[in-house]
């Protein structure tokens, strides 16, 4: 039930991403928080690091159907009662005596499942409030949300632990979402033309409705390519995640390390806010290429030294392109994608990107063996490879950077020379860009088993 109901689309939509960028601050917080606690209880990187998998895995597993649950029921009631669950999971973990690490992992994984259902419907429904010719600045609103709920928890988890302990960071969580909860009952989604929905005549299942949206993206094999481009990136931050720790401490300090962070949290940030700003190019695939080809020449100028200053500025660089690559691909998506279809095309975006990380994750170690001993001083590469990166301890994680950038811009060049990936928007919208259109003017309803 509304406690009143604001209706204009553009106040709709900045009540609902403050209220959104407010959650994932909240949720961003615990999830840092409840491994901090499992490891500080347990003393085990790896029973650490099973709360990640645990808040990553069930997003991937459930993306191909959230997308369809958010594409069949009303959007604004799919977040509320997704916050609301969520809300009563941080509760039931805040009553649970002693808080076992079973629980712990329990809370996550629900957090994570309630997460995978309510930001498939939260993507999706910017298009509804937001004018065509202002999608790629909302794109990069939402996506300077999602970085402040991922970028700012390890800075500022610390110090709230300190001040409030667990119980009262999870008491803020609670209220975040209870701030979510508010705003959605006070605001009203523009309504949803459903016009041209194929049905058949009648209910279509979830499993058909979940097919619908991989047909359609398998009729525009572009939209595939680029999702592919996309999970290709998230392997790379995966593998960079893993390196850079022991890259930059085989050289200099735990606090040089924290400072090298610190410059790959504020190109997301940046990043985040330029797009946001910006919107991105008219022609949003040239924005996907030209700063997905920026990505590979930072990682190759972090491989290049074991230099702090130069790991810094490679990883801002880095992870500032990203950004741009991913608001681009959201844009695609808001202004080319049927609006009874996007829930599932974002799902599936996340499902086929997201797919790569773990596949990192497991590689990394082997990889790191292998380029290790290639790099000592007496390596295979010393007097080769090892002149322009330099050789002995580390240089082999450079090695794998640098073969990482190099690979980079080989995909980079290939994906250019795909005419399914380059006209995408052309072959999905042919008639019209987003930007040519009229404020108030909405995408047709393409039938994707038409």
């Amino acid at each position: 039930m509304r406690l009143a109901a604001i209706s204009n689309p553009r106040k709709v939509f900045g009540t609902v991403w403050l209220s959104q960028l407010i959650s994932a601050l909240g949720t961003g917080l615990t999830e840092f928080a409840l491994g901090i606690d499992v490891y500080q209880r347990t003393g085990s990187t790896t029973k650490f690091a099973l709360v990640m998998v645990c808040a990553m895995l069930p997003v991937i597993l459930m993306s191909p159907f959230s997308g369809a649950l958010a594409d069949r029921w009303d959007r604004r009631n799919v977040m509320l009662v997704s916050n609301a669950a969520s809300a009563a999971v941080i509760a039931v973990l805040m009553l649970v005596p002693g808080r076992p690490i079973g629980v712990i992992y329990a809370a996550v994984v629900a957090l994570a499942v309630t997460g995978a259902l309510r930001d498939p419907a939260y993507y999706a429904s910017v298009s509804q409030m937001v004018p065509k010719n202002q999608l790629g600045r909302a794109s990069g609103l939402v996506q300077t949300a999602e970085n402040v709920g991922s970028v700012a928890p390890p800075f500022i988890a610390g110090v709230t632990l300190v001040v409030v302990g667990l119980d009262g960071l999870l008491l803020l969580d609670l209220v975040s979402y209870g701030i979510g909860i508010l705003a959605l009952l006070i605001v009203q989604f523009p309504a949803l033309d459903r016009t041209g929905e194929d049905t058949d005549g009648g209910e279509q299942s979830l499993w058909r409705d979940t097919v619908v949206g991989w047909r359609y993206m398998m009729t525009y094999r572009g939209l595939l390519y680029m999702f592919l481009f996309g999970s290709f990136i998230s392997f790379c931050v995966g593998i960079a995640q893993v390196v850079v720790t022991p890259l930059v401490l085989s050289f200099a300090s735990a606090a040089t390390l924290g400072a090298t962070y610190s410059a790959g949290a504020l190109g997301i940030l940046v990043g985040g806010l330029v797009m946001s700003a910006w919107g991105g190019p008219k022609r949003r695939v040239r924005g996907i290429l030209i700063f997905g080809l920026a990505q590979p020449v930072f990682l190759i100028l972090a491989s290049l030294r074991p230099d702090a200053v130069l790991i810094g500025i490679g990883l801002f660089g880095y992870l500032f392109s990203i950004q741009f690559v991913r608001g681009c691909i959201a844009t695609i998506i808001r202004a080319h994608v049927p609006d009874t279809m996007q829930a599932r095309v974002f799902a599936l975006s996340r499902f086929v990107g997201w797919s790569t990380l773990p596949l990192a994750y497991v590689l990394t170690g082997p990889l790191v063996n292998l380029f290790t001993p290639l790099l000592r001083s007496d390596g295979a590469l010393a007097g080769s490879v090892g002149r322009l990166i330099g050789a002995g301890d580390g240089r082999g994680m450079g090695l794998l950077l640098l073969v990482l950038g190099v690979g980079f811009v080989a995909v980079v060049v290939i994906s250019y020379a795909n005419p399914r990936l380059r006209h995408v928007e052309d072959e999905m919208q042919p008639d019209a860009g987003a930007d040519e259109k009229s404020p108030d003017e909405k995408s047709p309803v393409t039938s994707a088993t038409s």
